[in-house]
């Protein structure tokens, strides 16, 4: 019984190979020419989509990074170094050992 169930099923798939060969035959493929040019359109649309949504991408990422800035009034990065780069320096015992005090 399981070999007659292997032999149907094989059976069931060497059908559907012979099916699909006989639909191959129908087909009509497109010339060389009209191929290419469909080639270029769609490979120029997706550029031009692309360049699109890259553009809105920008717009909305510059967008919202204003946004943010103005509710956060957060320091910039070159005001967060000058403020670390500036120290106070406060006088020392060696600084200050030959200057006469009043």
């Amino acid at each position: 019984m399981v070999i007659r169930c292997y032999n149907m099923s094989m059976h069931k798939v060497i059908s559907f190979f012979r099916e699909v060969k006989a639909e191959f035959k129908n087909i009509t493929w497109p010339k060389k020419d009209t191929l290419i040019q469909l080639t270029i359109v769609v490979i120029s649309i997706s550029i031009i989509i692309s360049l699109i949504l890259g553009g809105f991408d920008y717009i909305f990422t510059q967008s919202i990074g204003l946004l943010s800035n103005v509710k956060n009034q957060s320091p910039t990065p070159t005001e967060v170094q000058s403020l670390e780069n500036s120290t106070i320096a406060l006088p020392t015992a060696a600084s200050t050992a030959g200057q006469i005090k009043k």
